[in-house]
């Protein structure tokens, strides 16, 4: 074997430099993507598939979402779609939800569309309290043109603070749909939706009488979400499913 002396390595030059400095980058760019997660989400998954398997409803959301999201494991959305199944299966309300986003186009390739199905499942969670469930469910009742329902979920969705929902609530006051026209309550859900800017708040209170205009800042200021254990609890993602493993082994 011969060793390579200085003066016999090819000179790359400066082009050839960046093109290998740009593969190196590239590599470790795809090794980053493919690597699973950092070890805490490796271990916090393991450890929740092992409690999942043993027939806990939570944990077997929290796997679903793991690898929905690809926590701790590679993203995989044909098991987290089984895991869905399985979490529903055993009452899991959240569970329920995500089965429903899958029918509800979430899952192309893996499961066809159905909105009956994203329904079904939708409306468990939105019993069950889950905010952004209410106010998918009152989406679906659009599409129906059932008005009156989709008022109701979104004012339980609205009621917890949910910002579309309430901004749609102002859709239906204003226009009277599902709901006798009042611009008292299409004026106050507009500006606790805080999806707009104040000159458009403002634009909308010159429609309104001094006495309408009164009424819906008093609304507002009286106002206070209300969030339900549930919405807080999906809010909290992976903070939640490490909650849940320290109460199972308590």
């Amino acid at each position: 074997m011969t060793n390579c002396t200085l003066s016999d390595r090819p000179r790359t030059g400066r082009h050839g430099l960046r093109a290998a400095l740009s593969s190196v980058v590239a590599l470790m760019c795809l090794l980053f993507l493919s690597m699973p997660g950092n070890a805490n989400e490796v271990g916090t998954f393991n450890a929740m598939v092992a409690l999942a398997n043993k027939g806990d409803p939570e944990a077997q959301y929290h796997v679903g979402m793991m690898y929905n999201n690809g926590i701790g494991t590679q993203r995989d959305l044909r098991q987290a779609f089984e895991w869905f199944q399985k979490a529903t299966a055993s009452n899991d309300p959240l569970g329920a939800y995500k089965l429903g986003c899958y029918y509800d186009g979430q899952g192309d390739g893996i499961v066809a569309t159905d909105t009956n199905e994203a329904l079904k499942y939708k409306l468990i969670a939105a019993n069950a309290g889950y905010a952004l469930a209410q106010h998918d469910v009152a989406l679906l009742y659009v599409k129906q043109e059932n008005f009156e329902e989709a008022m109701k979920w979104w004012k339980l969705a609205g009621d917890q603070g949910h910002p579309k929902s309430l901004y749609s609530l102002s859709g239906l006051y204003f226009q009277g749909k599902g709901t006798p026209k009042d611009l008292s309550l299409a004026y106050a859900y507009y500006k606790l939706s805080k999806l707009v800017p104040p000159d458009k708040v403002k634009g909308m209170a010159g429609i309104l009488t001094n006495p309408e205009l009164a009424n819906a800042e008093k609304l507002v200021s009286d106002w206070k979400p209300q969030p339900t254990a549930l919405t807080l609890k999906a809010k909290r993602g992976v903070t939640a499913a490490e909650e849940h493993l320290k109460a199972a082994k308590n």
